[in-house]
């Protein structure tokens, strides 16, 4: 399909070449950032723990306090059964996804141009110069008349650097430059409501500042919409790589994580019919369900995973498709962990929030859904390092202590080796991304990483609940545009 390169569409005037730009004002970011929290409170983050959520986990304290009082061992075993139980309970899905996952069908679509609905991009920035004009020719490269498109570039009123290198790109006129003033709080989903607000589209998607899509994504996207007669689909994701997967060691088993998530696990739920933790870039959405749910939380770090959940809450239904986009993995240890404590920073943040009316996630789907996906996250943080310390304490003082755990243990951790090891083999497969066992293996080493980034999770979300750690980018050469 040729670009179409004749713009017509208001809000720009006929014959106008060049992107427009506009500064909100305070009162239209204030709107922006609390919109949700004023419609329904109990569906945003900002208002923290809830009393009820306080009295429960005060009781459950006491209750686990006083019976580590009375009887340690007991307290032990209780906790022990507990974990044993969840994370069998966990690998058992995991492997019941690995058998459903269907395979992806890399088939073209083709739509004609009157049918195709006005697409609104929302590209959030933040200090990213070194990645802009790559950006925009891979914008520039998407397979999608230039008459549908209206692309809201997000900016910061005070990142006067990206501001001019913005204004100096020469950007067309399905282009808008959107200044936001620098109130809090300075996140990501304060920025995409801001674009929001203004946009036009009746499908609207994120790319990030590093973002690679596939030139065929919008075309798949508007496709898997139309096919949707009931009107109930209320967001596709498309699947996440990672292009400098090769970098080194970090960043290989990055990619070997995201292909897992986005190849196996996400397309298995949209399957089953199964709420999912969106990703932060690459959801399409339909207009109307974003702007039904109350679109994004700007207090929750991890807005795409909330958002995911709240749709599935509200009655709409989340699907996937293949065409990937692919990103810039963090290739240093200090940075992933920054990174990866908002994640799980945000993870917590949204079991909160979702955990405060239970009964509107369908009980048990929505619930067993979050509990094996986000739970699963918070607790395997917790647990990856504590056990591995476990295991070797057992093996080196087995001789004189006795073994500190039992065989079924041992059983538990290899299963969910194996299981986890499958996933990862079978989403790079999938993926296209050539690995061999030694990257398999080296996973063993990779999620005890977790235990770190949580400890930072924990103590920001209790000293900064709202803090959004900023990922750079622009370390390692995007690829040509049009692969």
């Amino acid at each position: 399909m040729a670009h179409d390169p004749v713009y017509a569409g208001s809000p720009y005037k006929q014959g106008l070449r060049t992107a427009r730009v506009y500064r909100l004002d305070r009162k239209e970011t204030i709107v922006a950032a609390g919109r949700l929290r004023h419609a329904d409170p109990l569906a945003s983050a900002a208002i923290g723990i809830t009393r009820a959520q306080k009295v429960t986990l005060l009781g459950f304290v006491i209750l686990l306090g006083g019976l580590a009082c009375f009887s340690p061992r007991g307290a032990a075993i209780a906790v022990h059964h507990f974990l044993w139980l969840f994370f069998a309970t966990s690998i058992t899905f995991r492997a019941f996804m690995l058998v459903v996952s269907p395979r992806p069908v890399n088939a073209s679509v083709v739509l004609p141009v009157p049918d195709l609905p006005v697409y609104t991009i929302l590209i959030p920035l933040y200090r990213e110069t070194e990645v802009l004009g790559a950006l925009c020719e891979a914008i520039g490269a998407l397979n999608y008349p230039r008459s549908k498109l209206d692309v809201k570039l997000l900016l910061e009123a005070d990142d006067k650097k990206t501001i001019r290198a913005a204004r100096d790109r020469g950007l067309g006129p399905e282009w808008e430059i959107i200044i936001i003033p620098p109130l809090g709080p300075r996140t990501k989903p304060k920025a995409l409501n801001a674009g929001l607000a203004r946009a036009r589209g009746q499908l609207v998607t994120i790319y990030d500042a590093e973002d690679r899509p596939h030139s065929e994504q919008l075309l798949h996207a508007a496709h898997a919409f139309s096919k949707d007669r009931g009107g109930h689909l209320g967001c596709v994701q498309a699947p996440l790589g990672y292009y400098n997967a090769n970098q080194n060691w970090l960043t290989r088993q990055f990619t070997l994580e995201y292909a897992a998530h986005f190849q196996v696990l996400v397309p298995a739920m949209a399957r089953l019919g199964l709420p999912f933790p969106l990703g932060g870039t690459s959801n399409h959405f339909r207009m109307r369900a974003l702007r039904h749910v109350g679109a994004w939380d700007p207090y929750n770090v991890t807005e795409d995973a909330d958002l995911g959940y709240r749709l599935s809450a509200k009655g709409w239904h989340l699907d996937a498709i293949t065409p990937p986009t692919y990103e810039e993995a963090v290739s240093k240890a200090g940075p992933w962990q920054r990174q990866r404590s908002r994640w799980l920073k945000g993870y917590l943040q949204t079991m909160g929030v979702h955990m405060r009316r239970p009964a509107t996630h369908n009980a048990l789907a929505g619930m067993l859904s979050m509990t094996a996906t986000l739970g699963t996250a918070v607790f395997a943080a917790l647990g990856h390092a504590s056990f591995f310390v476990l295991t070797l304490a057992s093996l080196l003082l087995a001789p004189w202590l006795g073994s500190i755990l039992s065989p079924i243990d041992y059983g538990l951790a290899l299963a969910g080796l194996l299981v986890g090891t499958m996933m990862l083999g079978i989403g790079a497969k999938r993926a296209g991304f050539a690995f061999s066992l030694w990257d398999l293996s080296g996973a063993v080493l990779y999620w005890p990483l977790q235990s770190w980034a949580m400890a930072k999770a924990i103590s920001d979300l209790i000293t900064r609940p709202f803090h959004w750690e900023k990922t750079n980018h622009g370390f390692c050469s995007p690829p040509e545009v049009n692969t």
